[in-house]
């Protein structure tokens, strides 16, 4: 599934929870674990820093790293990376060129209207790493590990590789698993059930009623999900713009989500 994980981190303590979620999750999957943070050059000050000394970025990163490194070394394959330039850039840049399946991370500044200007490092990640993301509800204090994992699916071929992303977390995870789909009604929300049913017939399936990204919203909270899984499809392109599904529960849910890559 995820046999290589990408994390930053910028040594906040929403960070550093993030970066528990990625070891958590690597452990239970046996993946590699990347812990990268983003520096300025040496002279200009770091990027993501804006309160240390103008030569502390370099050392800052390194010292992050090690920091990392030592508290979570022991528990799961780990590799520190310092990378130059721009937080979100450097990330997805290092997503392509380590070949990764997976970036984690936090959903600090997420908060905001999912069709404005992307601004915020998960938002922008979100929307231009070439695979699955993440995104960590750390605002919320969301302690790693998953009880129950709720999958998106509209029954299309693609949306039922969300399931089965769903369902591998949580055999790897020991979390119950469910699909919903949102639907103008129960008798269309089965009927879009049936490709899931079909293939898995004793998942525990649910109908949300009503506009999709709110009725999927209303049903992770509801039911108290600790993760909630949806595809990309919207996040990049003209769609974007209009607010996708995946992008408005992105922005909107008081859970973790992630975002597989169906493409």
């Amino acid at each position: 599934m995820f046999g290589k994980i990408l994390v930053g981190t910028d040594g906040t303590e929403t960070a550093k929870l993030a970066v528990a979620h990625a070891v958590a999750l690597a452990g239970a999957l046996g993946a590699e674990l990347i812990v990268a943070t983003a520096h300025g050059a040496p002279g200009r000050g770091p990027s993501i820093h804006p309160r240390s000394g103008d030569d502390a970025g370099p050392a800052m990163a390194k010292a992050l790293l090690r920091d990392a490194a030592l508290a979570h070394g022991s528990a799961v394959r780990l590799r520190t990376v310092a990378v130059q330039g721009p937080a979100a850039k450097a990330l997805v840049e290092l997503a392509a060129g380590e070949e990764v399946d997976l970036v984690v991370v936090g959903n600090r500044g997420m908060g905001r209207a999912a069709w404005a200007p992307l601004s915020g490092v998960p938002d922008r990640v979100s929307h231009r790493a070439p695979v699955s993301v993440l995104i960590v509800d750390t605002m919320g204090r969301r302690p790693p590990g998953y009880e129950r994992i709720l999958a998106a699916t509209d029954g299309s071929p693609r949306s039922l590789r969300v399931v089965e992303a769903a369902l591998a977390l949580a055999e790897a995870t020991g979390a119950e698993a469910a699909a919903a789909t949102a639907a103008g009604d129960q008798a269309a929300g089965g009927a879009a059930l049936q490709p899931v049913l079909a293939r898995w017939p004793n998942l525990a399936t649910v109908v949300a009623v009503g506009p999709p990204a709110a009725a999927l919203l209303n049903l992770a909270e509801s039911g108290r999900y600790d993760l909630l899984v949806v595809g990309n499809r919207g996040m990049a392109g003209p769609r974007r713009l209009l607010g996708s599904v995946p992008d408005r529960i992105a922005h909107e849910a008081r859970t973790s989500v992630l975002i597989v890559a169906t493409a």
